[in-house]
């Protein structure tokens, strides 16, 4: 382990080079960022050494819960609301509900909210850091978290206080960890959309949202999509967040797509896009379809147009087994191979891969996908013996302003 002294030289060249205008690249002070906040957590562990570092990481779930009972409560959408833009705690508590010792100050220490006039006045004002919190409809300049809150410290923490019961099950049929933890079973986005969950599905859509534009904010910019032969056939599309985003970059608005998901969800998603301009909702369409059918015919893949167009798969295969994205991939190759034409489209996966240099927010979010749905995130060498495995072969890997990768496929001879 590097000295303190010496990381703090290390850390020290990165934020001048990072803040004085040294790196000009958008893409280079990313990866500068991210190379400063990896210091930073390697200093702490240097100055706080193994066990009292050991007591924060463990006792990390109690800022969470802490976070949690904030955001839910709406105390920064109260704070903001309040003619002079600062509440005292008493008045907090009266406007929740909830008990004074329950609006914990402990977020203060984290940099939410600003106590004004002094420490101990408790008294409250938004800052920053706290005006994420509020709910999307007032957040300041429509950045919000408050959900994604919501779906990692309660949904995922709930989850993850089972992650000893799912790893050390026994048999073939196991559970993931929320299946122990809410006591269901099935995949977790079919009990979010079931009778009295409704709420949960509707937040973690949102949640998905907020994530993705915090940590994928730069793909819309940084790859060609522009130069992609359209439609854009986007398998297991979800709601369509991904397509709002690309044609919100004006170099992709003339890209058009294709959004293939289960029924019920193409239903949701038509439903999100009525909100849309009328120019996006033009360049968007939906087909109702499963990419687990048994057989590739029945899974109503859409085939290419004249052997054009693009597939694209994003943030799916993590939610399978091995087994199962062979699966998924071997239908979707039979599509694109289905026109038997002179021009073979291109597949992109878009998907978040482990790396030595993964940040601590791939690794938790990886943590969390396992809790929540039994997730895998894999490394390039897993992900290639699965791309190999379904008669794909590997053209280029992108790197991008996000903690994506975009791996271009074309289908190989088997």
């Amino acid at each position: 382990m590097s000295s303190p002294v010496e990381l703090v030289n290390n850390l020290q060249k990165l934020v001048v080079s990072a803040y004085s205008g040294g790196v000009t690249d958008p893409f280079e002070l990313y990866k500068t960022k991210h190379s400063i906040s990896d210091l930073c957590l390697a200093l702490l562990r240097s100055v706080q050494g193994p066990e009292e570092y050991t007591a924060i990481l463990a006792e990390s779930c109690q800022e969470s819960s802490a976070l949690n009972v904030i955001a839910s409560l709406g105390v920064a959408d109260l704070i903001a609301a309040s003619p002079n833009g600062q509440l005292s705690l008493k008045e907090l508590s009266e406007k929740t509900n909830a008990s004074e010792q329950y609006l914990s100050n402990s977020l203060l220490y984290h940099g939410y909210f600003t106590e004004v006039d002094k420490f101990g006045s408790q008294i409250y004002a938004n800052n920053e850091f706290s005006n994420i919190l509020r709910s999307d409809a007032t957040a300041k300049d429509g950045k919000s978290m408050k959900d994604a809150v919501g779906l990692s410290a309660d949904d995922g923490a709930k989850a993850t206080t089972r992650l000893l019961e799912a790893a050390t099950q026994k048999g073939e049929a196991k559970k993931t960890a929320a299946n122990i933890a809410f006591d269901f079973n099935g995949p977790l986005f079919g009990w979010m959309a079931s009778p009295g969950n409704e709420w949960r599905g509707k937040r973690a859509g949102k949640a998905m949202v907020q994530l993705h534009g915090m940590a994928n904010g730069g793909i819309g910019e940084d790859y060609p999509w522009e130069k992609l032969a359209t439609p854009i056939i986007d398998i297991g599309g979800g709601i369509g967040s991904f397509e709002g985003m690309l044609l919100s970059v004006p170099k992709n608005k003339e890209l058009s797509f294709k959004i293939f998901d289960i029924e019920k969800t193409v239903d949701h998603a038509k439903k999100s896009w009525e909100a849309k301009p009328q120019w996006m909702r033009d360049r968007v369409s939906f087909i109702a379809g499963d990419f687990m059918k048994p057989e590739p015919a029945d899974s109503k893949i859409p085939t290419p147009a004249e052997g054009a167009g693009t597939y694209v798969i994003r943030h799916v295969l993590h939610d399978w087994n091995d087994e199962q994205v062979v699966t998924i991939l071997t239908h979707v190759r039979n599509a694109m191979l289905a026109n038997n034409t002179n021009q073979t489209p291109k597949l992109l996966l878009v998907e978040m891969m482990l790396t030595e240099a993964s940040s601590r927010f791939t690794r938790t979010t990886s943590l969390q996908l396992l809790s929540l749905n039994g997730g895998i995130t894999r490394t390039e060498v897993q992900f290639r013996k699965l791309i190999e495995e379904a008669g794909f072969s590997v053209d280029k890997i992108t790197e991008v302003r996000g903690v994506d990768l975009v791996v271009e496929l074309s289908p190989s001879s088997k």
